[in-house]
């Protein structure tokens, strides 16, 4: 089988497997309104730990105020945000 034939293979498989859909048809993202208040508010504290770790650090204040920046000082910016 050459290239050509391959590929109209898989368009054809493609267009088989194409079935119209409705929005309505679609499933919600999140299971129900309790599942989706979690899974924000879970998020919002992880964003809230993150900012307050990086408003906190010492380290990260003054390479943030640093003008001229080295290979070490990337690389401990990168360490303190992971």
């Amino acid at each position: 089988m050459n290239k050509n034939q391959f590929l109209k293979t898989y368009k054809k498989i493609d267009s088989l497997n194409e079935k119209p859909r409705n929005t309505s048809e679609t499933k919600p993202l999140y299971r129900s309104e309790y599942d989706e208040r979690l899974i924000k508010d879970l998020h919002y504290a992880k964003f809230k730990k993150n900012l307050q770790f990086t408003q906190q650090n010492p380290s990260l204040k003054a390479l943030l105020e640093k003008e001229d920046w080295s290979d070490e000082d990337t690389q401990e910016l990168l360490k303190n945000l992971r």
